[in-house]
Formats: structure tokens, C-alpha cells, sequence
């Protein structure tokens, strides 16, 4: 009997990974680190015995929450090849040799005896079972590509027939195919076959051209099982509301505080938002909405993310590619040696790591040198949990407190500067979602990466449309037949 067990240690925004049964073949979905725990709690309990030897690992894309202990799981899979897009392949290297760095640097700041939890001869051993695979094209789980020019013939349900008739497959053998899921650069859905049954695992999903992203391309329904994305499931859509509105209100809100002398920090994730943003005001800089001189800050990291979606434009689904982002937009590489010295300078733009200020981050660092000063300004453009520091700012600016700690080190700090949210999400939102969900008509429901409102509103909306579906939440451990 097909199954499903969520890996993670705990129904949330986390660290992501399941395992998927398919009759005697085991596949891993997703290898994540927790963003906001430490030690083993940021992992996921990643089966190890041979009795439960995976036959393959996928990875839907490169944030930590989905692929930071993808070593981890290669180390108790060694015999397992693992799967992901050519840009996810680009963008996964860098991002993991940075967890190392990080969990070097958190073993004697916070004093975490077993960090690194992988090292950076474990990332090397680990690349060399990658696979790359490009989008719409059906595989096997050893990597070999399905004959296209007798699957070209069939679409839809009809693909399932035809399947069974291909020489190199057993009937019961599982294949899978990527779809664009939208997010960032690389990100896919990844759909599996086997035994008449179809499975689709979202991994995150946007379903809104961004500035780079186009929407995901969704595949055709009806699906055996969907295991669905449910971030923003507790934030209702604005009406009217439309990313270029949001877009337009950014560029007005720097103009005015470049009009009064300021600067902006705009505390960025390295991956993803960072280059839409940059695609955006190069965007701007060209339309005059921003002055031709407009002075763009990012992150070494940043730089280092941004270089691979300039070498993978020409074969990603991104929009603009002739745009290459760092010889075109030529952002200045913020030096955080020179942090003593730093003083925002008027008219420029800051988007510095992390997007949520997590302690000791640039951003975080550096906020200090912004709260202070009423000309200047910290705008958010992504998501920020309640308990971060970045939530702990927005909180206190909606309650009316004028002030905030952003890091004990510092203390208790006065707000003078302009704070605002600007939503530029890389999610689907969750009315768009439901109609997505409904879309694909699955049998059964897996509603996964959401915290407790998200899922609850995805519970209780799905049925209405859906009466039919087998819908659950499950939780860390928890084996579900479907």
C-alpha cells in the first residue's frame, strides 16, 4: 500500500522532508533545515536503517528549508542519487558550503558542540551523486530518460497506458518529471508515477509572474495524492492588491525618503529576493522611476546567488534573460569588515541578509545605524516569523511601541526611522492555491509547511469544493496510507 510519512519534527514552517512509499520503492522529498532552530532539532529524522533504504532523493529547490541537510540525508542514503533542476544544482553548492561556514561560526558563538553537523568534504562527497534533470521530461529512478518520441504521442491519462508499454519499465516501476514551480530560479514540482497512481508534491509554489519568476506551470489533474505548500493559507488576499500596485508603492516610498537625505535598508534574503529586487529597481532606474544614479548595496552571498542566475539564464524559466544582473546593474559588494566605519549614505540602497535580521546578520548588524535616524528607513519586502527579530520590529511599530530590541547585545533601541512592509511574496496566495488544489482534483490531500491558522483555513476551505477528498495534517513520524 502506497504511503506517506512527514520527517519533520514538527507540523510548520521548517525544516521540510518526507518520504514517499510507492509499492517497494522509497523515495526522499526534501532534506530541510529548521531556519530558527539549532543542533539536531533543525533537522529532520531522516530514516537510516537498510530496511528503509531510499531509492532516490529529490530536491525541489535551494532554500535551507528545503535542502540544508540534504548531506544529512545523503550520509544515511549513500546509495541513493538525488535529483533537482540544472539552476537548483547552480545554487545548492554555494548555499550549503555557506551552512557550514555558519555552523562553524555557531559553534563558538553559542558554544554547539556537535556543529558542523556536515563539513565541507561532506558537501563534495555529496555532489557527486547530483543529478540534473531539465523540466518536463519523465525519468526513471535511476536517472535514465524515458524515450520521449513514444511519449510525445499520449497526453494525459493516456500517458499511463503507454508507460506500462515502454521496454525499459516494469509496470509497477516509478518515473517522475519536474514542472516550473515559480518560486525562486530552479524550483519545481515533482510529479511521480507508479502503479496507475499519480503524485504531485508542490514543494513552494508561486502562482504570480514575479519580476524574474514566472508563474509555475501547472500540470494536469486529477492526482492520486497532493502534497501541498500552505504558507500563506492564514493571510487572506487585499482585493485589488496586484504586485505592480505594491511595486509602484516601493519605488514612491524610496523616492521620498532619498527626497529627504536618507538612505534604505531593505533586509533581503540572499536567494531570490534579492535578485528580483535588483531586477526591479534596474527596471525602475530605466523608466526614470528611480534616478539613474540609484546606488544598489548587496551581500557577498548575494553576489555569489546572483552569479548563478546570471550563468543559468539561458536555460531557466526566468523571464528577462538578457538581463545579466551584475554587469548590468553593477551592485556595490558590501564589505562587513568595514562595519565599524559604516554610515548609511544618502540616495543609496542597502539589501543586505537576512530577511528576517536574525542576530549577527548583516542586516541585523547594521539596523542600529538606521532606527536611529528619522530620514532613513527599513522597508520589508518578504517574510518575517513573529519571533525573529524583524517580526519583533513590525510588532512593535503596529502596537505603537517606539521601541525595540533587535539584539541583546545592543539593548532596548529607539524607533525614529520609517518602517514599512511591502508584500512581495514568492508564494502562491492562498485563495490562488485553493483554486490550484481544486484544479488538480486530487483524491488525497497532504497539507504540509504552514503553521496552525494556514493549515486549519486549508482544512476547513478544501471540503467545500473538494467533499470528496481525504484530507490530512501529518504530523512528525506519522506513516499515512492513501
Amino acid at each position: 500500500m502506497p504511503s506517506f510519512t512527514n520527517l519533520t519534527r514538527g507540523n510548520e514552517i521548517g525544516a521540510n522532508s518526507y518520504l514517499l512509499e510507492l509499492d517497494r520503492q522509497r523515495v526522499i522529498l526534501d532534506a530541510g533545515m529548521h531556519p530558527k532552530l539549532t543542533g539536531s532539532a533543525a533537522t529532520p529524522a531522516l530514516p537510516r536503517s537498510a530496511a528503509r533504504r531510499a531509492d532516490a532523493i529529490f530536491l525541489t529547490h535551494a532554500h535551507l528549508d528545503h535542502a540544508g541537510c540534504l548531506p544529512l540525508a545523503q550520509l544515511a542514503q549513500p546509495d541513493a542519487p538525488v535529483f533537482m533542476s540544472p539552476p537548483t544544482r547552480h545554487l545548492a553548492e554555494p548555499l550549503l558550503f555557506n551552512s557550514v561556514n555558519v555552523m562553524q561560526r555557531q559553534r563558538e558563538e553559542l558554544n554547539i558542540s556537535e556543529y558542523p553537523l556536515f563539513t565541507r568534504h561532506d558537501v563534495h562527497e555529496a555532489m557527486k551523486k547530483w543529478r540534473v534533470c531539465p523540466l518536463n521530461r519523465w525519468h526513471n529512478l535511476g536517472g535514465e530518460p524515458i524515450e520521449p518520441k513514444e511519449l510525445a504521442r499520449r497526453h494525459g491519462d493516456a500517458e499511463l497506458s503507454l508507460i506500462k508499454k515502454t521496454p525499459r519499465l516494469r509496470a509497477n516501476q516509478a518515473i517522475f518529471r519536474f514542472h516550473h514551480a515559480g518560486h525562486i530560479l530552479g524550483s519545481v514540482m515533482i510529479e511521480l508515477q507508479a502503479a496507475d497512481r499519480r503524485i504531485l508534491y508542490t514543494g513552494d509554489l508561486c502562482l504570480h509572474d514575479q519580476t524574474l519568476m514566472m508563474s509555475a506551470a501547472v500540470p494536469p489533474g486529477p492526482f492520486d495524492l497532493l502534497v501541498v505548500e500552505t504558507t500563506r493559507g492564514a493571510q487572506p488576499s487585499e482585493r485589488g492588491v496586484t504586485r505592480g500596485l505594491v511595486e509602484q508603492e516601493l519605488l514612491a516610498a524610496i523616492r521620498t525618503v532619498f527626497a529627504r537625505g536618507g538612505a534604505v535598508l531593505i533586509p533581503i534574503f540572499a536567494l531570490g529576493k534579492t535578485q528580483e529586487i535588483l531586477a526591479m529597481l534596474h527596471r525602475a532606474r530605466r523608466r526614470g522611476d528611480l534616478p539613474a544614479d540609484t546606488v544598489p548595496h548587496i551581500g557577498g552571498l548575494g553576489k555569489v546567488f546572483t552569479q548563478a542566475y546570471d550563468a543559468t539564464a539561458d536555460f531557466s524559466a526566468r523571464a528577462h534573460r538578457e538581463l545579466d544582473l551584475l554587469r548590468d546593474i553593477r551592485p556595490q559588494i558590501f564589505d562587513l569588515r568595514k562595519i565599524a566605519r559604516f554610515k548609511p549614505r544618502r540616495g543609496h540602497l542597502y539589501l543586505l541578509p537576512s530577511g528576517m535580521m536574525t542576530e549577527n546578520t548583516t542586516s541585523n548588524i547594521i539596523a542600529s545605524h538606521f532606527l536611529a535616524h528619522a530620514e532613513d528607513a527599513i522597508f520589508f519586502v518578504g517574510y518575517s516569523d513573529p519571533d525573529s527579530p524583524a517580526g519583533r520590529l513590525r510588532r512593535a511599530l503596529a502596537d505603537g511601541d517606539g521601541r525595540v530590541t533587535l539584539n541583546p547585545r545592543h539593548g532596548e533601541q529607539p524607533i525614529r526611522s520609517e518602517v514599512r512592509y511591502f508584500d512581495f511574496t514568492s508564494h502562491a496566495d492562498r485563495e490562488d492555491l485553493l483554486n490550484f488544489i481544486v484544479s488538480l482534483a486530487p483524491k488525497n490531500i497532504a497539507l504540509v509547511h504552514g503553521d496552525t491558522a494556514a493549515l486549519a483555513w486549508f482544512r476547513q476551505a478544501i471540503p467545500q469544493h473538494l467533499p470528496a477528498a481525504n484530507i490530512f495534517i501529518p504530523e512528525s513520524g506519522q506513516r499515512i496510507e492513501f
